[in-house]
């Protein structure tokens, strides 16, 4: 070995520390910077010169140290299990969240809540008892019914809003999702462009991707893998979504272009039909598959329980929520086995719709039982009033209720929550209801106030299917808000928990890809001081030759 080699070998030192210094000082300057990626410097040893044979081995000289690689130091199975749980965390979020939401709706609006209407309304029928013919009890029968059917549809209302706001949530987050896809396929191009040459890595633009990945996990339940050339491609409920070669962008049907693509399969029962102003998630370059699953199950064991807009498309469900929904046995529905005609539903149809469909929606299931309880109120109380035994009642007759409109398009008789009120001829002169209580005779009619009484405090229906007891109109409101609690409960839970998992693993990523303050500095002094040694070598080497050059002058 020359001196002159023994130059390059000091060299190569003074370049390949430096770099590790530059490594080092880039991991101190991004330690605040979310999704950053410690990164690792690895030497090698340059090939090495032959310059004889001994008996048993090559004689062979080192030609110093080379920069070999700088790499990201990650976990690919914490990585994984970090977004599979960040996506179950958003999934149960999100589900609270929304229960969170009605419960408000069920709390005091504008300074009253709904159950002190319904509890003044139940007074009020039962002050009206006592002295049927008073035109003091008659009105105050009148005024309550009145603050009871503002107050309920002020609720509805609410709960209707809510959903709405779901859906547009729904938009919003596919355009996310979108969005999150093309960044991924664009790195993925500057990835394979920087790499491709096989010096250099494109660490900060793979520290990109991977926080997109951690991004897009929250909204679903994804599948990735990164190819040879360096391209990672996505898959989002099981459909491709990032490819080598383009982005499978989500998109969506409104409720009115879905109703009419599969009119016929909805007639059969094997889709559901949505509210016309409503979103469905599909993949347009699928045949517009959605997608999401309407009758997956949604258990964690079956890991389908992931992702915010998962949790969004089950909250919202497919349409406004009304008594219906419940399925009462004995009403009429679409018979699916002969499209086209209705037949009176059985109470294990009933049971199976009700599991299989407004179930798998909390907002849906609230607003159809809300609804349930109004539709119970106003149809039994006229039903009492008129003269044929009828929620609709004879020309003849001034009932306390009527329609807002003769004709819905939501499937019910029209006594839901949204298309009643008071009627107009009772605000004016609430006397009027019920010929003011007097029968032909001139007598009170008291038969009709005691009926109204007692149906008030006999039993009036179950919360739902899959309930058995059956509960007076007080009790039913108060089981209603307490289911909906108890969902919230289990959620804010689940939610917990997931959260704390979720935050574990993300500490235990952190020990792995996080920068330490005191770890970077201790290898920069040890860099710092390679550095040095090296310099020091050359200037030995330097010296050694200007010794050797003046000797031989």
């Amino acid at each position: 070995m020359s001196l002159f080699s023994g130059l390059y070998v000091g060299s190569s030192g003074l370049v390949t520390n430096q770099n590790a210094l530059n490594t080092t000082a880039h991991n101190l300057a991004n330690v605040g910077t979310v999704g950053y990626t410690r990164q690792q410097t690895i030497q090698s040893n340059k090939n090495y010169d032959t310059v004889g044979q001994a008996a048993i081995s090559a004689q062979q000289v080192g030609n110093g140290v080379q920069y070999a690689d700088v790499r990201s130091v990650r976990d690919y199975f914490l990585d994984k299990a970090y977004r599979a749980e960040s996506g179950r965390a958003e999934y149960y979020s999100t589900s609270y969240n929304a229960i969170t939401e009605m419960e408000n709706l069920f709390g005091e609006m504008e300074g009253t809540a709904f159950q002190t209407a319904l509890v003044e309304f139940t007074r009020a029928v039962e002050e009206l008892a006592k002295s049927p013919s008073d035109a003091t009890n008659q009105g105050l029968v009148v005024s309550k019914a009145t603050s009871f059917i503002e107050r309920a549809q002020a609720v509805y209302d609410g709960l209707s809003e809510y959903q709405d706001n779901i859906d547009s949530q729904i938009v919003g987050n596919i355009d996310k999702i979108n969005e999150y896809g093309k960044q991924l396929w664009e790195l993925n191009q500057k990835i394979v462009a920087i790499e491709a040459g096989g010096i250099e890595r494109a660490n900060d633009l793979r520290d990109a991707r991977d926080l997109l990945l951690d991004n897009l996990s929250a909204y679903g339940k994804i599948t990735y893998e990164e190819q040879y050339s360096g391209i990672v491609t996505v898959q989002f409920e099981g459909a491709d979504f990032v490819t080598q070669d383009y982005v499978n962008e989500m998109g969506y049907m409104t409720g009115t272009e879905y109703n009419e693509r599969y009119a016929e399969d909805i007639a059969n029962g094997t889709r559901l039909a949505y509210d016309v102003n409503f979103h469905v998630p599909v993949w347009p370059k699928l045949s517009n598959q959605e997608v999401f699953s309407t009758t997956e199950e949604i258990s964690s064991d079956k890991n389908t329980d992931i992702g915010a807009l998962k949790a969004l498309v089950h909250l919202r469900g497919n349409q406004k929520g009304t008594y219906r929904d419940l399925y009462p046995v004995g009403e009429e529905y679409p018979d699916y086995s002969n499209p086209g005609t209705t037949a009176p539903i059985s109470e294990a149809e009933s049971l199976l719709r009700y599991e299989g469909i407004t179930k798998r929606s909390a907002i849906m299931t609230v607003m159809a039982e809300f609804d349930n309880l109004v539709h119970g109120v106003v149809t039994g109380m006229n039903s009492i009033l008129s003269s044929d035994g009828t929620a609709e009642g004879t020309s003849d007759d001034v009932l306390l209720f009527s329609k807002i409109a003769d004709t819905v398009n939501d499937g019910t008789d029209g006594w839901s929550t949204g298309n009643i009120r008071v009627n107009p001829d009772a605000q004016q002169v609430p006397t009027s209801v019920n010929n003011g209580f007097k029968l032909d005779d001139g007598s009170e009619d008291r038969a009709k106030a005691d009926s109204l009484v007692n149906l008030f405090s006999k039993e009036f229906d179950t919360l739902n299917p899959t309930t058995n007891t059956k509960l007076t109109f007080e009790a039913y409101y108060r089981t209603l808000v307490s289911e909906n609690a108890t969902n919230g409960s289990t959620y804010y839970s689940i939610s917990t928990n997931q959260e704390a998992m979720r935050t574990s693993i993300d500490s235990q990523r952190q020990e792995v890809v996080g920068v330490s303050d005191s770890d970077e500095l201790t290898q920069m002094i040890k860099y710092q001081n390679a550095y040095n040694a090296s310099s020091r070598y050359i200037n030995t080497i330097n010296s050694m030759l200007d010794s050797l050059i003046n000797s031989l002058t």
